[in-house]
């Protein structure tokens, strides 16, 4: 399963790295994270427990992140097992100015197996994009809170997605993979409708 995409923050690549490095801010933006600790330089060890469909459980991973170049990017390779199944995921990650801001390319390949391979394609993807999605959008509300903070402001960070957030983004998202062109709304209702039962049933 390939990934790939951009996102922009609202920051500059300096205090977006130093986000990206902080085991704190990484644990309130991740969908479903219990624990994230930093073990080593570049080294996390933590615990997700996420629901893909029918399959829920606990994945304990470790996460390694490679060929640092502060603050332009880093590669990255994770290792996550449970009941489940396993993950096992390599990317590379990098930032660079973008005006004010900082631009973000990402591009990674990941392997499923075991119970929640049994999902489907289409489901995994969607999950995976909704992932992304969710911890980029909590980041930049981090980075944002943080710059606002240093300048003496007040700006709440944002709240760590819960599962019903989760699901809600994954519905999102096989929604636009299942109908690429317009269709009538009462259509797309039904879809959303039935992907969110499916998920809290």
């Amino acid at each position: 399963m390939k990934v790939a995409g951009d996102y922009r923050f609202e920051a500059p690549p300096e205090e977006v790295w130093e986000a990206l490095l902080d085991p704190e801010v990484l644990a309130a933006i991740m969908p479903g994270c219990k624990k994230l600790e930093l073990t080593g330089e570049g080294q996390y060890e933590g615990v997700l427990d996420m629901k893909v469909g029918p399959v829920q459980g606990l994945f304990q991973g470790k996460v390694n992140l490679e060929d640092l170049d502060p603050p332009n990017g880093y590669n990255l390779r994770l290792d996550g097992q449970g009941a489940p199944g396993f993950v096992k995921a390599t990317a590379k990650v990098a930032i660079a100015a973008d005006g004010a801001g900082t631009m973000m390319n990402y591009e990674g390949d990941a392997q499923v197996g075991g119970r929640i391979a049994s999902v489907g394609q289409r489901l995994l993807d969607s999950s995976s994009k909704a992932i992304i999605k969710q911890s980029l959008e909590g980041l930049n509300g981090q980075v944002v809170a943080r710059s606002a903070a240093a300048a003496g402001k007040e700006v709440a960070a944002p709240a760590a997605p819960t599962q019903a957030d989760f699901a809600r983004e994954v519905a999102k998202e096989v929604a636009k993979d299942l109908v690429p062109r317009p269709v009538l709304i009462g259509g797309l209702i039904l879809i959303v409708i039935l992907i969110l039962l499916f998920f809290f049933l």
